[in-house]
């Protein structure tokens, strides 16, 4: 397939890229570097002098700062290697994501593949962001060219990421590439990486090594294989459908029960499934159509569109172009009116689509790559009270109909405590011992829920890699000790019975991913046992939410209604929230040179706002500082804020948790971006809010009791001491 350069399906779209068009100089635009045009076999090689910084040669690239970011990246990454990207000009390195960068992280794992024996075969594949087939195709055409076959979809056409992650894992693959970046913004774009396993791993070594043969060498030289390489095998998947069969299957083990499809089959009001631009409705409606449910399923914005549609773009109060992203999670507070709004999905036109769907209709969103989804229903206007109450934000359709928008933790806790349900009548409960999965920072009403139903919790830091990790642990000692307890120790230090037959009742994130365990274990085609498949799934959560949603239809109750009832049954005291995302740049800067410049600026404040808490953790936990002291410095700190029921703190793994005798708090650095993150949970709403604001907005300063009490070379050497204690969990598990 010929690429070409994207171009503008609306006003929006054009102003978008015009700036990318202005800020990209002509020496880049005249310079591909890499066509993957050719249809024939090709060599591109990097020279010592492509290392150097821009400034320093007519040839620089930039590369060895690229190779150092990307290697930070790599350390603490939880969903990939994720960066803006030039969308017009792909090979621009300027930008972190780049197809000469992609090329050298392909060619290190090239090289990590190579000192095994046997043939290799992985998967390369994308959703729907700009230059994603392009990516695609130089990984699989570097691949090819250096032996390994890779399996591709036909014309190189988008495919929901938990499908390739099954595939891998039930055709006991060598691992795979997948191209995307999630909900982000439409200029950002990330390389995942997964290993045999399905889940998400980033080696760098290999890279290192190549930039040091440059080095010293003066150049390194790639290979690229012809469009036409046998190794590039375009066949497989579409024989076997993309791996649709199989999954049906899999469901039907899983979601897709008898039970929950005869819910489905009586459903009265369609579910609309917003595909958000993405790659979900291509694998969506062959699912619904083989499990016999397709009729009762809309779709919306089901064409693929790397701008997505619009959603979550607009024209800010300056006039300048503004991507929210399409991550329907965000929300934003104001206190003096105390309204909760929720931006992109303000900017989806709901009242419009959704004109001629009747009170009760459900909504599910997914994102690009299909492992999210958000959940709401059509309300009456007359309830709003009620929902408020209940923790629940919503947004006008009409003058009588509201959309109310569900976090996933809110969702997520409704299909855990469905799924319960379903597995007590079926008689599967008893049999097998269940057990659920989070990360730390997702809801406490998840832990509440469990700790009423005496099902134990594994607890781990933020990302889904982090979660398949620790099913992979539960399951070699399965293998390892039949018959025996099974303990694993979460990242609060916990060491956890799961029972001598575990089975995993939910894993999920706040963010949106969520994914179900059979009561069989899953098995490759070659034998190999999992309690769960490895990446989130929009798939699954659409299955279990529309049967929930059917069965609660035919209760008469609302969502609304299902949530105040598990509150109330299961004592639940954590019912409000608030995700706070402290942005320390404008991430939608056209110009790049003055974007990286804020950028660096705020990953200084980043950083210094996540030694602060760091510090103030590690230090309790080698009884450095005493809690009393710790409710000194916040105090001192936080004037505004109560910390006299403050009663544990705790490093996460990538960030610090805070139990307070109501609600609990996590701050966190997210990943390598000059972003920060803050969670909180409880039962005053407000309150939530007040301190997670305070402390993702704290800019790290040291105050005199901090000064005091943490002495300045520990505190100097924390983000390295909170790395190697990260490390000490993850291999003492």
């Amino acid at each position: 397939m010929q690429f070409t350069k994207p171009t503008a399906k609306s006003d929006l779209e054009s102003i978008f890229l015009s700036s990318v068009e202005n800020d990209t100089p002509l020496k880049i635009k005249q310079t591909p570097l890499i066509d993957l045009n050719l249809d024939s076999k090709f060599t591109f090689t990097l020279k010592r002098e492509h290392l150097l910084p821009f400034d320093q040669s007519e040839q620089a690239l930039d590369l060895e700062n690229w190779f150092r970011a990307y290697k930070k990246e790599a350390m603490i990454s939880t969903a990939g290697i994720r960066g803006l990207q030039n969308p017009l000009y792909p090979w621009d390195t300027r930008y972190p994501l780049n197809l000469i960068g992609v090329m050298l992280a392909t060619m290190g794992k090239i090289m990590v593949a190579k000192t095994g024996q046997g043939k290799k075969r992985k998967i390369a594949a994308c959703e729907v962001r700009y230059n994603s087939t392009q990516y695609v195709e130089l990984i699989a055409r570097l691949q090819a060219a250096n032996g390994l076959e890779t399996l591709v979809t036909e014309d190189y056409l988008p495919i929901p990421i938990f499908l390739i992650s099954f595939l891998i894992f039930m055709h006991d693959l060598y691992g795979g590439e997948y191209v995307t970046s999630s909900h982000a913004i439409s200029k950002k774009i990330a390389t995942k990486d997964l290993n045999s396993e399905g889940s998400q791993y980033v080696p760098v070594d290999k890279v290192a090594e190549i930039i040091e043969a440059i080095k010293e060498k003066g150049e390194f030289t790639f290979s690229f294989s012809a469009k036409d390489d046998s190794n590039i095998n375009r066949v497989f998947l579409k024989e076997i459908s993309n791996g649709i069969d199989l999954y049906v299957e899999y469901l039907k083990n899983c979601v897709a029960t008898p039970a929950n499809l005869k819910h489905l089959a009586g459903l009265e009001n369609r579910v609309v499934i917003e595909c958000m631009g993405g790659s979900m409705y291509r694998t969506l409606d062959p699912v619904l159509r083989k499990l016999a449910v397709a009729d009762k399923f809309d779709y919306l914005h089901k064409e693929e569109d790397p701008f997505f549609h619009r959603i979550g773009k607009v024209i800010d109060e300056n006039q300048h172009f503004f991507d929210w992203s399409c991550d329907t999670t965000i929300m934003k507070a104001d206190p003096v009116t105390r309204e909760i709004i929720v931006p992109v999905v303000n900017t989806a036109k709901y009242d419009e689509l959704l004109k001629d769907y009747p009170v009760g209709t459900t909504l599910l969103m997914t994102d690009p790559d299909a492992d999210r989804l958000v959940t709401s229903y059509i309300d009456r206007l007359e309830n709003a009270d009620k929902l408020k109450e209940l923790g629940l934000v919503y947004g006008a359709l009409d003058d009588d109909r509201i959309l109310v928008v569900f976090t996933p933790n809110q969702s997520f806790l409704l299909t855990i405590d469905f799924q319960h349900r379903a597995l007590v009548e079926s008689g599967l409960w008893d049999k097998y011992d269940w057990f659920l999965m989070k990360t730390t920072a997702s809801q406490r009403s998840w832990d509440e829920w469990a700790l009423a139903h005496n099902i134990p919790v594994i607890n781990t830091p933020v990302g889904f890699k982090e979660l398949a990790d620790s099913m992979q642990k539960i399951e070699k000692k399965m293998q390892r000790e039949p018959g025996s307890d099974i303990y694993l120790k979460d990242v609060f230090g916990n060491n956890i019975n799961l029972g001598k037959n575990p089975r995993l009742l939910f894993a999920g994130e706040e963010s949106g991913g969520e994914i179900f365990g059979p009561s069989e274990l899953i098995s490759s085609l070659a034998g190999k046992k999992a309690i769960s498949m490895r990446e989130k799934s929009a798939g699954e959560a659409v299955i279990i939410t529309a049967a929930m949603s059917a069965y609660l239809e035919s209760q008469k109750m609302t969502m609304s209604d299902y949530l105040l009832q598990i509150f109330e049954k299961n004592q639940i005291k954590s019912r409000f929230e608030i995700r706070y995302d402290q942005k320390y740049y404008n991430e939608n800067e056209s110009d790049i040179n003055k974007l990286i410049a804020e950028k660096a600026k705020g990953l200084k404040i980043k950083s210094a706002n996540n030694s602060y808490f760091l510090s103030l953790a590690l230090s309790y936990r080698d009884q450095i500082a005493s809690l009393k002291e710790i409710r000194e410095i916040l105090s001192e700190g936080f004037p505004s804020l109560n910390f006299t029921n403050l009663i544990d703190i705790k490093f996460v793994g990538d960030g610090t948790y805070f139990l307070f005798e109501n609600k609990c708090l996590e701050v966190r650095p997210s990943g390598t971006d000059a972003v920060n993150k803050a969670y909180s949970y409880g039962l005053d709403q407000w309150e939530c809010i007040k301190y997670a604001e305070s402390f993702s907005a704290f800019t790290g300063v040291r105050n005199p009791l901090h000064l005091k009490y943490i002495h300045q070379d520990f505190y100097q050497k924390i983000e390295d001491y909170a790395f190697q204690i990260y490390s000490d969990y993850k291999n003492n598990q």
